[in-house]
């Protein structure tokens, strides 16, 4: 009566790790002179399509996308436009066809079949890259016009289209014989051409030409997991070209209008607008006859901007009715002047006293709190020799009596007065910059004196001290780096692990020399420089710019303390799309 089994659940065998296999096609791949508006492509398996909106692309390029699905064994394409005469029409699947249940991948595919007599089966290919750093752009749409005309790409869609991958390589299939410009294109509108400012894209220089050749393929056997058995190489076509590298780019282009408007306080009016100005707004009071009443603070970009109302009668008020005049970006993508009407409220909020003792005698006169001018120095316990400390006032300022800065080197236990400066910011109304020239390894104190300094709306400061010493000379380490194959104005960035930009040097003669580094591991950066304006500035397709050009060092260098590193590096060595160190290049899902 026992039992001679264990139960369980069955197994179910050995996973399926076998990819679909393709059985037939309505119509016949190549098949010519087609005109139905349905494709059929059958599997010997259960199969799935996935995410067929991001990787299914139709070329020609219809506006009305196709319907894509699977269906039992079968993947059904339907056409909601029109075919037209006379065209090869590619449908390229890449990795989206899978078998249903384990997900295993057909492989990368593309069907084609023309609606004349002749197919269309010549290909380019390449890699499309972020022109500021390298990194590869997966999901764009790559097109070619026939038409080599410079405003095609901004009047006409694409003739043809392929998508990016992960990766950023792309294949555009189904080309006939003849000379096409390559374009990559970030389209917001699905029309297929560049008719937006704001889309990224990217530009061919040269005409290319596509064609086939034959070449060498090796395909390995194996015995087992480990052991080859023998190597088989077999002729093929090989479609040329398949080098393409494109540089993707947004133009310099932003819609200016306000983006905020904020009354923080009674004294002050915050505006922020969405994208840099070249000029700065007019701003006038409606209910109030005065014309200096504030003082404006810019940032570099005039996107962001803080008016210190410097008025008393107008800080009293509770609301503000300001007439702002500026330039705002219309419907033509165009900047025309506008002008609103801003409404601002402030309530009052009074601060408590954190001295103020809370009980008060009988008959005691309540005391208006005072609060001092407050102060913020950028000085830390250790400092870098090239520093230069910021201090940051509360408000502008309106007066300094006298000469409230001190600084002191220490020798022992004395303080010794040493030169320095410290001279107002020419765009930051409420910052200045403490120089000097410092020592390795020597102490200082930095002082201003209480009292001496008076804010815009009579705010006086307390006393600031803060003690501090400068980083000893052997705690540093030197990079000496040789630059070739660049000619012109170029500098070199330095990175940390995370691709961010640590320090960077101009190239003189050849050579960026950076001085006075921490310890640690670095990658290299260079761009080329072509205005001198020491930044990376993007391109500009009706001027047929293209971005500053930028290189990566494929190796990192390593730092120790107290060690001068010389190295060497041709940007050219290596082929701009495999330059950048895999470290660098963020992992896609």
């Amino acid at each position: 009566m026992n039992g001679c089994a264990n139960t369980g659940s069955p197994s179910g065998g050995p996973k399926d790790e076998t990819p679909p296999r393709l059985i037939k096609s309505i119509p016949a791949m190549y098949e010519l002179n087609y005109k139905k508006d349905k494709v059929e492509i059958f599997f010997d398996e259960l199969i799935s399509v996935e995410k067929a909106s991001e990787k299914v692309i139709v070329s020609p390029p219809q506006l009305l996308s196709p319907t894509v699905k699977a269906v039992g064994k079968k993947v059904s394409v339907v056409f909601l436009d029109s075919l037209i005469d006379n065209t090869t029409y590619t449908i390229d699947f890449t990795d989206a066809i899978v078998d249903y249940n384990e997900k295993n991948k057909f492989g990368d595919y593309a069907f084609s079949f023309s609606t004349g007599s002749n197919i269309d089966s010549l290909r380019v290919g390449g890699v499309l890259l972020d022109a500021s750093n390298l990194n590869p752009v997966s999901g764009a749409i790559i097109g070619v016009h026939k038409n080599l005309h410079d405003t095609v790409f901004t009047k006409k869609g694409f003739s043809s289209i392929s998508k990016t991958s992960q990766d950023g390589f792309f294949s555009v299939k189904g080309l006939s014989k003849d000379s096409f410009r390559v374009y990559a294109l970030g389209d917001k509108n699905r029309d297929y051409k560049f008719d937006q400012p704001g889309e990224p894209i990217a530009f061919c220089d040269s005409i290319v030409y596509p064609w086939t050749e034959p070449c060498l393929k090796s395909d390995t056997i194996w015995k087992d997991s480990i052991t080859v058995d023998s190597i088989w190489t077999r002729t093929v076509t090989c479609y040329k070209p398949d080098d393409v590298v494109l540089l993707y780019f947004y133009e310099d282009f932003g819609r200016q209008y306000l983006a905020k408007k904020e009354r923080a306080s009674r004294e002050k009016i915050a505006l922020t607008f969405g994208y840099k100005s070249e000029t700065l707004p007019k701003l006038k009071l409606i209910d109030y006859p005065s014309e200096n009443w504030y003082l404006p603070e810019v940032n570099l970009t005039k996107d962001t901007l803080l008016y210190w109302i410097t008025d008393t009668s107008v800080i009293s008020m509770d609301t503000l009715r300001i007439e702002l005049g500026y330039f705002k970006t219309d419907s033509t993508n165009q900047l025309a002047p506008a002008l609103d009407t801003l409404t601002l409220v402030s309530r009052k909020i009074p601060k408590k006293n954190p001295r103020k003792d809370s009980k008060k005698k009988d008959g005691e006169v309540p005391v208006e709190p005072v609060f001092p001018l407050e102060v913020e120095v950028s000085i830390k316990g250790s400092m870098d020799i090239y520093d230069v400390p910021i201090i940051r006032w509360e408000t502008p300022i309106k007066e300094i009596k006298g000469n409230p800065w001190h600084l002191y080197k220490k020798s022992g236990s004395n303080l010794v007065d040493i030169p320095f400066k410290v001279e107002k910011d020419s765009l930051k109304i409420r910052e200045f910059n403490l120089k000097a020239k410092w020592e390795f390894g020597e102490n200082y104190r930095f002082e201003i004196d209480s009292g001496m300094i008076i804010g815009l709306y009579g705010k006086i400061n307390e006393k600031f001290t803060s003690d501090f010493k400068i980083f000893n000379e052997e705690e540093y380490s030197r990079l000496i780096l040789t630059v070739a194959g660049i000619n012109g104005s170029a500098f070199v960035e330095l990175l940390n692990k995370t691709d961010d930009v640590v320090r960077k040097e101009k190239i003189v003669d050849n050579v960026a020399d950076f001085k006075y580094l921490k310890p640690g591991t670095y990658f290299m950066r260079a761009i080329e420089d072509l205005n001198g304006n020491f930044k990376w500035d993007t391109g500009n397709y009706a001027k047929k710019k293209q971005p500053e050009r930028v290189y990566y060092n494929q190796k990192s260098v390593e730092l120790r303390k107290n060690w001068d590193n010389e190295e060497e590096w041709d940007v050219k060595s290596v082929p701009v799309e495999l330059q950048k160190p895999k470290e660098l290049i963020p992992k896609t899902k």
